[in-house]
């Protein structure tokens, strides 16, 4: 067995979607006498067919992040698992390289379908980068591209919309204000703000799994992320949000110290010296008492369409989330622009929990590859957004917030920027 049946818990006050996690350190023995049953999540349907796909877009969209000229118009990709298929729009004529390396990577039965769009995805970012800068603070929650680019995505609450729109803050007034700033179509979406996700997993222990509780130095709950090597040095990632100094495990073994954090995406490594981590995460609900878990392997580019899954230690393991939009920006709670962060929600529409106030700093993966059914890596949990309640014994504390949308950074920033190697 992985994790202690006899957990460490912090008392602490949550204050509205916009305070801050505060309160002291109590200790208390928790009894497992009503322990939640496990629930074994469904793998993502066809699993094969996204893993198919994108060998048939990742090397364009390698390509495109080359820098080559030809590449330029480029627009975005939407991978479409269920129906066998993805699309890719470009502005102006699709290049011949694009085409052959589709061509080259081809799997029978899937196919590449390549569209027109107005706008690059040069031309949308710099749109972003002007409207990021105009806008007042507190204007939006969230800014990004549409992926066949038609326009840019931006979600706000009322509060901040109606000083801006200076009136009713409908969707069309907001997409009104935002396009004389922005200079290209908006899409305006009525959302909450996004909320730091920091808030339990029962206690880990070296070699240290990713999605295990985490005491922060805040102090609040939150959960372990991958584990790997920074410049030789051994550590694991997790929400920098969670706070700069001292980490403990769920039954308050020292874990490590905050060894270095990412600039603008909300992303920490915790030093672990002789603490070795391990290539698992665990995979069952927040009580599994078995310390179910599996071997994760990667990192992976995330697309819109593809469907993923997320475990933290405050409310577990969430199957069949697909990803609704990627490389948009933010401004969370803490006051902080964080970018780039994809988003991903329950797949078909429905209305169930993708992640709980604890989840920060979790992992995001896909993909169940093998026997094992390991798991490619594709980010680390940072906030949540579209608030709903938490079904009843869903989660490590009744008191927590549950929400149906996940906010997490994606796995190649992190690699890029801060110099992290998977174990």
């Amino acid at each position: 067995m992985r994790r202690s049946r006899i957990a460490l818990v912090m008392s602490v006050a949550i204050i509205a979607a916009t305070g801050l996690l505060v309160g002291g350190l109590a200790v208390e023995a928790v009894s497992d006498e009503k322990p939640v049953a496990s629930q074994r999540m469904d793998l993502p349907i066809d699993p094969a067919a996204q893993q198919k796909l994108h060998r048939m877009t990742d090397p364009v969209q390698d390509w495109v992040e080359s820098g080559a000229p030809e590449a330029e118009g480029y627009a975005g990709t939407y991978i479409d698992a269920p129906n066998l298929r993805a699309d890719m729009w470009w502005k102006g004529e699709v290049p011949a390289r694009a085409r052959e390396l589709i061509d080259v990577n081809s799997t029978p039965g899937l196919r590449v379908r390549l569209l027109p769009a107005p706008y690059s995805r040069a031309d949308i970012r710099h749109s972003i980068d002007v409207f990021t800068k105009k806008a007042p603070e507190g204007t939006w929650n969230s800014v990004g591209p549409k992926e066949d680019g038609t326009a840019i995505s931006v979600t706000y609450d009322r509060t901040g919309a109606a000083r801006a729109v200076r009136g009713t803050p409908t969707p069309g007034a907001y997409e009104r204000w935002a396009e004389e700033i922005a200079g290209i179509p908006v899409t305006a979406t009525l959302s909450g703000a996004i909320v730091n996700t920091s808030g339990r997993r029962s206690a880990d222990h070296s070699p240290y799994y990713a999605g295990a509780e985490l005491r922060s130095p805040k102090p609040s709950f939150c959960s372990t992320a991958f584990s790997g090597f920074r410049d030789h040095a051994r550590v694991v990632l997790t929400a920098a949000h969670c706070g700069n100094g001292k980490y403990y495990t769920g039954n308050g073994d020292y874990l490590g110290t905050l060894d270095y954090a990412g600039s603008g995406i909300d992303i920490a490594m915790i030093g672990t010296g002789a603490g070795q981590g391990d290539a698992h995460l665990y995979d069952g609900g927040w009580s599994d008492g078995s310390g179910s878990s599996r071997r994760f392997y990667g990192p992976g580019r995330n697309n819109a369409g593809d469907i993923v899954l997320t475990s933290g230690a405050m409310s577990g393991w969430h199957d069949n989330l697909r990803i609704t939009d990627v490389d948009k920006e933010t401004s969370n709670e803490d006051g902080e622009h964080v970018k780039p962060v994809d988003f991903a929600a329950p797949a078909g529409g429905e209305r169930r929990v993708a992640v709980a106030k604890g989840d920060s700093g979790g992992p995001v993966v896909a993909n169940p590859q093998g026997s094992d059914n390991a798991m490619e890596a594709r980010g680390v949990i940072i906030g949540g957004a579209d608030t709903m309640t938490c079904p009843a014994g869903s989660t490590a504390w009744d008191s927590t917030t549950c929400f149906s949308h996940v906010v997490y950074v994606p796995m190649g920033q992190i690699v890029s920027q801060m110099n992290f190697s998977m174990s």
